[in-house]
């Protein structure tokens, strides 16, 4: 043993297991540890246990540590500390020098749980510096938990030691019921935790979650006894929501695990591929988050996967420029494209999967059917650009059957295609709920588009005059006006203000319908379109019309 070093002095409080392994652990490290102290030690020894040491080391339950830092006196030099992985230091705050102290292993006894703290285990650190001394003495690692987040690193805690244990205990009794004994998995259970070590837990990930094997994880329900299907189908969920978050495309080792909270989408380019990956999630509960762009991604679309993210267990996003939706002499070819860019921000925007198919994936042959909207399709937008919407409704169905069953997300700048969207998934009964989330914008009000980059500086200029006509005829609505061509006049004189916009259309229209119906009452939308130079804005703005008296 080290021979102890009176400069570094301390005593325990708690004489169970933890208090045990780390008197042992300290002595061997070259401390003088003093003689313990427990709960029910006499008053005026626990309100002496700071006298003359450096650190007193509460190792008592959790539920204990604030009552027995209360009843020591404090002390100027001495750090009074605690070993709750759960508890932060306000339970210590009578005392000037506080600390936390929480190993990262099991001590199932004194002698055992000393040899551990010695071999170089991780501690969870908080407070005064003498703590990280403490670590370094034991030949360990600290690392920061800060007072907010101590429950949730408890929690890790508890997953990766408690619940493992009691996850090979559902093993033990699922496989005595095959005739096996768990010694038999045992060899598993080292390989697959040294392969998470080794690799991070996403490319540890093997099975029939991380296959999509939904056929298999249905004949295991049926097998197992009705007690321990809820645990086996939860943690199915939780494979699976590993599997979605890209497994195969994330970093490995320790420089992967190093930015683990940042996920590399899955890229799938095939419609066999993308239909099997979420049917896969649906099948142990997950529910999907639907995102449809055409690329080249910007703000806008980030709010939307973000939405998806928050309202979702897995989250999918389209790229694809869809050729139906382009007129001739449209800008098809030129329309911007960059899709390592935008995987980035898929992937900072939290999504899981991106389907990036090509044309000759979508369409293998010019397709003879075709969705048609109806009349909403051929006024505002559709009257400037005939065809285009049964063309977005085309690919918005043919999208939503590759993803099946999930929330799909749209812009509200987009307001006209919003509402076809919701008619179609409507009329067609899709297993869809579509939401509709606010336009994003640019301090001057424009609205964020990926046709944006075509604009010169001047035109970029001028372009927030829509935003600028669509307030002017909110007020306008809001201050009595219910005459749809007196509010479409004065949208219209406010974009005459700008030279280069070329004036498409201005319209004031019931927000529930886009389709003209007299007098403005209720719920009303404005919406405006312009040209500039080769960019074609579109913008759009909500106001009530007053109730007639």
């Amino acid at each position: 043993m080290t021979e102890p070093d009176r400069s570094r002095t301390v005593r325990i409080i708690g004489a169970g297991r933890a208090g045990g392994a780390m008197a042992e652990a300290l002595a061997e490290a070259g401390w003088l540890v003093q003689p313990p102290l427990t709960r029910a030690s006499p008053a005026e020894a626990l309100r002496q246990a700071a006298a003359d040491v450096d650190l007193v080391l509460i190792a008592t339950p959790d539920a204990a540590v604030a009552e027995v830092a209360a009843a020591v006196e404090p002390s100027q030099s001495a750090v009074v500390a605690h070993m709750a992985g759960s508890l932060g230091l306000d339970e210590l705050a009578a005392h000037r020098r506080r600390g936390a102290l929480h190993p990262l292993v099991a001590l199932p006894s004194a002698g055992l749980g000393a040899r551990r703290l010695l071999g170089g285990c991780w501690f969870a650190v908080a407070g005064d510096p003498l703590i990280r001394r403490v670590v370094a003495d034991l030949g360990g690692t600290a690392f920061e938990v800060a007072e907010a987040d101590r429950a949730c690193y408890h929690a890790a805690a508890v997953v990766a030691s408690n619940h493992l244990v009691a996850l090979l205990g559902q093993a033990e009794r699922i496989a005595s019921a095959s005739g096996a004994p768990l010694d038999a998995f045992m060899s598993l259970v080292r390989a697959t935790v040294d392969n998470v070590e080794e690799l991070g837990p996403a490319a540890a990930l093997t099975g029939p979650a991380a296959r999509g094997d939904t056929g298999t994880l249905e004949r295991h329900l049926e097998a197992i006894a009705p007690a321990e299907r809820p645990a086996y189908k939860a943690l199915s969920q939780q494979a699976a929501r590993l599997a979605a978050a890209g497994a195969a495309s994330r970093p490995t080792g320790a420089a992967g695990r190093a930015g683990a909270g940042r996920i590399t989408p899955w890229r799938e380019r095939t419609i066999p591929g993308m239909r099997k990956r979420l049917r896969a999630a649906r099948a142990v509960g997950l529910e999907v988050g639907f995102v449809a762009t055409m690329g080249f991604l910007h703000a806008g679309h980030r709010s939307l996967i973000e939405q998806a993210r928050a309202d979702n267990d897995v989250v999918a996003v389209s790229i694809f420029v869809n050729p139906l939706q382009f007129n001739p002499g449209e800008d098809y070819d030129g329309y911007p494209r960059d899709l390592e860019r935008d995987i980035e921000m898929c992937a900072d925007a939290g999504a899981d999967f991106v389907f990036a198919p090509d044309a000759d994936e979508m369409y293998p042959a010019a397709p003879a059917t075709a969705v048609d909207p109806g009349p909403l399709a051929d006024v505002l937008c559709g009257a400037d650009r005939p065809g285009h919407f049964k063309g977005v409704a085309t690919v918005v169905v043919k999208l939503l059957s590759i993803i099946g069953d999930c929330r799909a997300y749209f812009g509200e700048k987009d307001f006209q295609q919003l509402m076809i969207v919701r008619q179609v998934v409507s009329d067609l009964s899709l297993p869809v709920r579509v939401v509709g989330c606010p336009t994003v914008r640019e301090p001057d009000g424009l609205a964020l588009s990926s046709r944006n980059a075509y604009l010169s500086a001047e035109e970029r200029a001028q372009a927030p005059i829509l935003w600028q006509a669509l307030n002017a005829g909110a007020e306008l609505v809001e201050s009595g006006e219910t005459s749809p061509a007196a509010v479409q006049e004065a949208l219209a004189a406010v974009m005459a203000t700008a030279p280069l916009a070329q004036i498409e259309y201005a319209a004031a229209l019931p927000a529930a319908t886009l389709t003209a119906d007299g007098p403005l009452r209720g719920e009303v939308r404005l919406l405006a379109a312009a040209r500039f130079g080769h960019a074609r804005l579109i913008d759009n703005i909500a106001c009530r019309a007053r109730a007639p008296r």
